[in-house]
């Protein structure tokens, strides 16, 4: 279970971030993640300034108070030795993770699972997006008629999400999708032959939904593995 540490330290908040800034955050940022630091929050207060750190661990923020590195700094800085209060955190949801969620069930429930009923749900009726392959995708009816224009030539499709990163309103999925050239694609006709394809989405969500996306992914090699095109052929083939 992740820990929040809290410490307050008394004083003009303007020179405590700049002295932290030039001694202790550089110290900070090298360290941090060696000892499961999640996030880093300074906030003002009447009379000087409050720490929020949020850590993996409760043992790891102790190991980092403790690390020499870290004490040459704040000694550096003229701050208090750290004398921060634990806190077990029950509950946590950021927006990042959230987003992380949204792209992870595109891939299995709408890709994987075929269940089109949750694209109403997760993408908003302003919804525009974009791949150099199928060119400009609008609103939900469009991202429907995507997912069934390849379900209709891979009926077994499996996609999942390899890496997710989010930052801000903005959410990025590698993903990777396996299926059987069951269907028309193309104009090609059914080949029965196994096909693994990797892509890049990358989406913007507002008020809990997708409303911008653009992806791309390896278009070549997907037609290299049903035979429209003989395989080693450079990308303008």
């Amino acid at each position: 279970m992740s820990v929040l540490s809290v410490m307050s330290i008394q004083g003009n908040p303007d020179e405590l971030v700049a002295r932290m800034k030039e001694t202790v955050d550089p110290v900070a940022a090298r360290k941090a993640p060696l000892y499961g630091a999640i996030s880093s929050t300074v906030v003002r207060t009447g009379d000087g300034i409050t720490i929020y750190n949020l850590w993996e661990t409760e043992d790891g923020r102790h190991r980092m108070a403790d690390d020499p590195e870290i004490q040459e700094a704040l000694r550096k800085a003229k701050l208090p030795k750290p004398a921060f209060t634990g806190y077990e955190v029950l509950s946590r949801r950021t927006a990042g993770e959230y987003a992380k969620e949204l792209s992870r069930r595109v891939a299995e429930e709408v890709w994987t699972a075929g269940k089109l009923d949750v694209i109403d749900e997760l993408f908003a009726p302003s919804y525009r997006g974009w791949t150099p392959t199928d060119g400009e995708i609008v609103g939900p009816a469009g991202f429907r008629e995507l997912v069934e224009r390849y379900h209709s030539a891979f009926k077994d499709t499996k996609m999942t999400a390899d890496r997710l990163v989010a930052e801000g309103d903005w959410v990025t999925m590698t993903w990777t999708a396996r299926g059987t050239h069951t269907g028309e694609l193309m104009g090609i006709a059914p080949t029965g032959r196994d096909v693994t394809v990797t892509g890049v989405q990358l989406s913007r969500i507002k008020d809990g939904k997708f409303v911008e996306g653009y992806g791309i992914f390896d278009a070549l090699g997907l037609l290299q593995q049903v035979g429209a095109v003989p395989a080693g052929a450079p990308a303008h083939a």
